[in-house]
């Protein structure tokens, strides 16, 4: 018998479940803006394929938790692999992750090279932060900075160092990041045709008021009344999802969010020549920055690159840290002699609307009960980075759901 499910909010966490779940069961997605996708689709600006949120960069690339639920889901995805994953810019020179032992001096050499090889083999204790696991070699703790401000927006001494031991292990065991043609959107898109050629529902504009689970049902409120469902997944906030229902959501750990700082640049120049990262230890707030372009010509105005930078939010002040953003952007072109680019678009995720709505080590368990569960960036996977993590979450839920799927319907 298909089950009645109902979810909220059409971001990728909703969207992922929902295209899963109407195989076999019938979904109907409640999103309260006039688009899906949330922080994770495209916005047409200047002949640019600007993100609501994202980088258009999926964390490990063609191999990793998200491009295997899309493949499972039936999507139809080109997802490009970085090649190299990664390069730092230091002293005004790219370096490969491999090269950066050689710039040091004999002794951080031999502590880096010791770290590196306790990181890959687990050695290590994961009960301090990996700030402190860095800190005895100051140009590690910059690489490390510049990594989870890039991953994860945070600092490293605010990143658990179990936490990191997962992210190495989905790191050696799928690689590096990769780029979707067609951008965040071209994932949104093909989510939301499977989920239609599975007779599944997606309506815009409708936004949700209140949620009531009982021992047998789930009700979901909108302003056009009341709709019965076997299940309610909930893409909101942890802390959204517990305000508007009568469910305790948050128990023993608090998700702490994380903030962060993206800007779009247009130029025509090249920045960037490869597909990866390029990681900025050296910038007071720039972590790192990305060039889609490379992969996707259709994602800049034409003759143009499109580059994406991301920061940390550091202090309270979002003006103030929007020009020390701006200040290491315009020393990272003038450094690469390039003086003419175009600042097109700034972001700021904090508040209501953060990068995560649980930073990476804070995420709660997405079962809340049986009727109803969580999917999102507050209910990542242990070690999933961004949208992996989002795609750990759903995948345990929709696991769950289908090995509980006599007892729930």
């Amino acid at each position: 018998m298909d089950m009645q499910i109902g979810i909220i909010g059409g971001g990728l966490g909703g969207l992922l479940a929902g295209a899963l779940l109407s195989r076999d069961n019938n979904v109907v997605i409640y999103e309260k803006m006039p688009y899906i996708g949330g922080r994770f689709t495209n916005i047409q600006y200047k002949g640019y394929q600007l993100t609501t949120g994202a980088l258009h960069m999926i964390p490990h690339g063609a191999d990793g938790y998200l491009a295997q639920l899309l493949s499972k889901a039936g999507c139809k995805v080109d997802i490009v692999n970085s090649n190299p994953d990664g390069l730092f810019r230091i002293n005004n020179r790219n370096y490969k992750y491999g090269e950066l032992f050689n710039i040091v001096g004999f002794k951080d050499k031999i502590k880096c090279l010791k770290m590196a090889t306790n990181l890959k083999l687990g050695r290590i204790d994961k009960d301090i932060s990996f700030g402190e696991f860095l800190e005895d070699v100051p140009l590690a703790l910059k690489v490390g900075n510049s990594f989870t401000g890039w991953a994860l927006s945070l600092d490293a001494y605010s990143v658990p160092m179990a936490e990191i031991v997962e992210i190495a292990k989905n790191y050696y065991r799928f690689g590096g990041p990769g780029i979707p043609v067609g951008g965040c959107k071209k994932v949104i898109d093909e989510l939301s045709r499977i989920i239609l050629e599975n007779g599944g529902k997606i309506l815009t504009e409708c936004k949700v008021e209140k949620i009531e689970i009982d021992e047998d049902k789930g009700y979901i409120y909108t302003v056009e009344g009341c709709s019965e469902f076997d299940i309610v997944i909930s893409n909101l906030s942890p802390k959204l999802t517990e305000e508007i229902s009568n469910v305790k959501v948050i128990k023993e750990k608090k998700p702490v969010p994380s903030r962060g700082i993206k800007v779009s640049i247009g130029c025509r120049d090249k920045l960037i020549k490869h597909n990866g990262v390029l990681f900025t230890p050296e910038c007071e707030r720039v972590c790192g920055l990305n060039c889609p372009s490379n992969v996707d010509r259709s994602l800049a105005r034409e003759g143009y690159n499109l580059i994406m930078a991301h920061a940390i939010q550091v202090k309270d002040n979002v003006k103030k840290e929007i020009d020390v953003v701006l200040e290491d952007i315009d020393r990272l072109f003038r450094d690469a002699n390039i003086e003419d680019y175009e600042i097109l678009h700034i972001q700021t995720f904090r508040d209501d609307i953060p990068v995560n709505h649980a930073s990476s080590g804070t995420d709660i368990d997405p079962i809340v009960d049986n009727r109803l569960y969580l999917v999102g960036d507050g209910a990542k996977g242990k070690g999933g980075i961004e949208v992996e993590g989002i795609a750990l979450g759903v995948s345990k839920v929709v696991s769950w759901i289908e090995e509980k799927r006599d007892i729930l319907s």
